[in-house]
């Protein structure tokens, strides 16, 4: 899904991670060959490395968390996946401060204790960007589709079901919006046959429908491929093996709205 910290489409945080990654890594190799040439130069170079990439640590987060609750869909694997590598990267962060912290001064000689951490930290931070990656090119946040057809990626939010999601006119055969109705997130696209509505979240591993391709009547999900029909739900092709929740629309003025669910224990009103 599109980043929500970004610039022209851009995401913001892969650009500026390199910069604590740079450093920090840099700042490890530097430890190493000042306590093998016992070259003082190369501690005092350490030292303004590991301060500037916890600034720059604290600047990426920013944008991290923007995505992490902004374009992560909730209840998904890549949720649990961001969570993961956010955690890491805070303990990493706690890591370099503490480093910092030991040596104290500039011109302080990093020991093997203040190696050892840093060591550590270069450890979470691979992994953490291991995780990274796959937010990326597995789930594919901070990816503009651009595929034919698709139109510009649009998102609405709503308070409640009595607010219209979107006009008629604003959607073309094989496109698709994000409608947020309250708490809950509702893919709504158009196919030959017409508007239809359905939960955005696929029933695998959580993707976002709305970012995925509609062909005919059939949403692909970006994550994984799974295909259902968005008329009936059905699971056309897997993995996914339950199909999605499908609601009721109703086309007023040309404005578009979603009917709720009825409550099970409703009765139907009589004719």
């Amino acid at each position: 899904m599109i980043s929500k910290a970004n610039v022209r489409s851009h995401p913001i945080h892969p650009m500026v991670v390199a910069l604590p990654i740079g450093l920090w890594v840099t700042s490890f190799i530097f430890d190493l060959i000042g306590a093998t040439s016992h070259e003082q130069s190369y501690f005092l170079a350490s030292f303004y490395m590991i301060v500037a990439g916890c600034v720059g640590a604290v600047l990426a987060a920013v944008p991290g968390v923007i995505d992490l609750f902004g374009a992560i869909p909730p209840k998904s694997s890549a949720r649990s996946r961001g969570y993961i590598h956010g955690s890491l990267n805070t303990v990493a962060l706690l890591v370099f401060i503490y480093t910092a912290y030991r040596r104290g001064v500039p011109t302080a000689t990093a020991d093997n204790i203040a190696i050892a951490a840093s060591a550590v930290g270069v450890v979470l931070i691979a992994i953490s960007g291991w995780l990274g990656g796959d937010l990326v090119y597995r789930n594919q946040i901070g990816v503009d589709h651009r595929y034919a057809n698709a139109g510009k990626y649009k998102e609405r939010s709503v308070e409640d079901f009595s607010r219209p999601v979107c006009n008629q006119s604003e959607l073309g055969d094989g496109q698709m919006m994000l409608a947020r109705v309250g708490d809950e997130r509702i893919a709504v696209g158009r196919c030959s046959e017409g508007i239809f509505a359905f939960s955005d979240q696929c029933t695998h591993k959580g993707g976002p429908l709305s970012d995925g391709a509609l062909v005919g009547c059939t949403v692909q999900c970006p994550w994984h491929g799974s295909q259902f029909d968005i008329k009936t739900g059905r699971v056309v092709a897997g993995p996914a093996e339950e199909k999605i929740k499908i609601y009721a629309i109703e086309v007023r003025g040309g404005e578009v709205y979603v009917k709720p669910d009825r409550p099970k224990d409703e009765k139907p009103k009589a004719a």
